[in-house]
């Protein structure tokens, strides 16, 4: 495939996103606090992360180390941070939650996993395929810059958000808790919004369709989320949980 028939495909993908977007809005997600059995077979919550998140990792690292193209340190960089992302994603933080016992629907695994090789083999091959070169003086260029800059602030807001929700188990303790501190103050998911913000910085550092393609999934995917997961919390904890926090974006949604 050509650069031209990536970017053609890259722009279908958006539109599918955009389609989606409004589905999912409507039919949560059945996995984690809102699983269901009657989704059919079910499979270990932490195996079936694993399982569904690592093709990001394995074929997006795996198409630009086998591609022809010579890399500049443009690419090396952005490969990094979507290596470093996703095999913390992966492998390391399923490890870390305090999830035994849980399950989730194969369906959901399998969804996630097609999701993923689709978006994995379209940014792998363009950079390792058939993107055109990045120019050294890229790294001094202002998308470049405030680019980096917008994804290590999405990337801190993650992780931070992450030890916090796992911090909420410690001791081996069971059930749901109120998280607080930090964004969760402002919105029920600051992980998801830290992911939202991560990837939308990519983006912009890399400047092409395969990539905005992804933000726009990101986005796509986690703020319904987000949504279902601030509704179950306001009718699971009612009068205690804060009135004044939103879901997903602070002080907007």
């Amino acid at each position: 495939m050509d650069t031209i028939t990536i970017q053609y495909i890259a722009i279908i993908w958006i539109v599918l996103a955009l389609i989606i977007f409004p589905i999912l809005l409507k039919i949560p997600a059945p996995y984690g606090r809102h699983s269901k059995k009657n989704w059919g077979l079910m499979i270990d919550n932490k195996l079936g992360w694993i399982l569904m998140e690592s093709p990001s990792f394995i074929i997006f690292v795996s198409l630009v180390l086998l591609g022809p193209k010579t890399q500049s340190n443009v690419v090396w960089i952005l490969f990094s941070l979507w290596a470093i992302h996703y095999f913390n994603r992966s492998f390391i933080f399923p490890l870390r939650t305090k999830t035994q016992g849980k399950k989730m629907p194969v369906i959901i695994m399998f969804s996630a996993i097609f999701f993923n090789l689709i978006n994995a083999s379209l940014n792998g091959y363009w950079f390792g395929f058939v993107a055109p070169s990045y120019p050294e003086n890229w790294i001094t260029d202002p998308r470049f810059i405030i680019g980096g800059l917008v994804f290590l602030t999405g990337f801190i807001i993650n992780q931070a958000a992450d030890k916090k929700l796992i911090s909420l188990r410690k001791g081996g303790q069971k059930g749901y808790f109120i998280p607080r501190g930090g964004l969760f103050n402002y919105i029920s998911c600051p992980n998801f919004f830290g992911e939202i913000v991560e990837w939308t910085g990519f983006a912009i550092m890399a400047w092409n369709l395969p990539a905005l393609s992804f933000a726009v999934w990101t986005a796509a995917n986690l703020i319904p989320r987000a949504l279902d997961h601030h509704k179950w919390y306001k009718g699971y904890f009612k009068e205690e949980y804060p009135k004044s926090r939103k879901a997903v974006i602070p002080f907007v949604v």
